[in-house]
């Protein structure tokens, strides 16, 4: 089924909850109305949205807006505890992995609590607490704008990385509509404990699906805002990685304010790059719980860029965007870059 809406107001498909509309909406609920949907979208401008929950709206989109709505769910037992499973790219991924772990099955329980769709997880390589959505990956099912077929594009051929995917670089950003997401979990025990307050689990009996996932779920509410209640994209910033020359000199700003090495947390990749916490940076700038208006920084987590009121403006959003970044490059000589995608 396909369903069109002319000046839809998108508030409620998008988590930092921007009152903002679109020319059309274009929502389709079958993987087959893929080509039927790109004939109506002609030559307009277009962008793919599911649950909207990394997508920050910087004004009225003059285009398409369009919403794979697929739900379907189809499982395949491949043996020795193993399942297939296809899932739409419309599936609320929490209630997918809600749904996971009630069944033992292992692969996405770190990943609890994330909003947004399995969609959306898949262009975004969703991560948290050391595990990634790539993990489970098997292979993704697309529209191919292109040219005009379907593809099933497997696992290895999706560039794969920290946040990053075949589907957010610019050169095929809009090639693919992204229709069911095949993955495999299982029945065998294989839980990622390495984030600090799961070590803890580590002493635990029997441990299951369920239980990180129960562990997850009240880490992430001791630090994220609920976005039904307070509006947010999630982090809004990326983690900077810089080599070795630029994290030199950024030892030199930090050494200025009185920040010795040893107490700057730090990541050091197996290609001899830094990972550096963007929201350490943020708040040895003084932002965390900081606002400008109506809106601000997340009182728990700097990363978070929130609708603190309910009622900011894409304007506000950006002005709070902006300061951070400026007094990042100014304190440090980093240069933050947005994770979320910017409409």
């Amino acid at each position: 089924m396909i369903i069109v809406d002319e000046n839809m107001n998108l508030h409620a498909f998008n988590t930092m909850r921007m009152n903002v509309r679109c020319n059309k909406w274009i929502e389709f609920t079958m993987a087959e109305d893929a080509p039927s949907v790109m004939t109506m979208v002609a030559d307009d401008k277009f962008a793919i949205v599911g649950g909207g929950s990394n997508i920050f709206f910087t004004g009225d989109f003059d285009g398409v807006i369009l919403h794979p709505a697929i739900k379907i769910w189809e499982a395949v037992a491949l043996g020795d505890g193993r399942v297939e499973i296809t899932l739409g790219a419309g599936n609320i991924l929490d209630l997918t992995i809600e749904n996971l772990c009630k069944c033992g099955l292992w692969g996405l329980e770190n990943l609890s609590g994330i909003p947004g769709t399995v969609g959306g997880a898949a262009v975004q390589n969703a991560g948290a607490y050391g595990a990634e959505f790539a993990d489970v990956i098997k292979e993704v099912r697309v529209w191919d704008i292109k040219d005009s077929r379907f593809v099933d594009l497997p696992r290895e051929s999706l560039d794969y990385g920290y946040r990053h995917s075949v589907f957010k670089s610019p050169e095929q950003r809009s090639r693919y509509i992204i229709l069911t997401v095949t993955i495999v979990v299982g029945k065998a025990t294989s839980p990622k404990l390495e984030y600090g307050p799961l070590k803890e689990l580590k002493e635990t009996d029997a441990l299951t699906p369920m239980a990180i996932r129960e562990k997850v779920l009240e880490i992430r509410d001791s630090k994220l805002p609920d976005v039904d209640k307070t509006g947010s994209a999630g982090s809004f910033f990326k983690n900077p990685v810089v080599d070795a020359a630029t994290w030199r000199s950024f030892l030199a700003s930090a050494d200025k304010f009185g920040l010795a090495e040893d107490e700057i947390p730090h990541f050091v990749l197996d290609d001899g790059r830094i990972k550096i916490p963007a929201a350490w940076l943020i708040e040895k700038c003084g932002w965390k719980g900081k606002s400008l208006g109506d809106a601000g920084v997340w009182r728990n987590q700097p990363l978070i860029i929130v609708n603190a009121t309910g009622s900011a403006t894409p304007g506000d959003i950006m002005a709070v965007r902006d300061a951070v970044i400026a007094d990042v490059r100014s304190m440090f000589g980093i240069s933050l870059e947005p994770e979320v995608v910017c409409l």
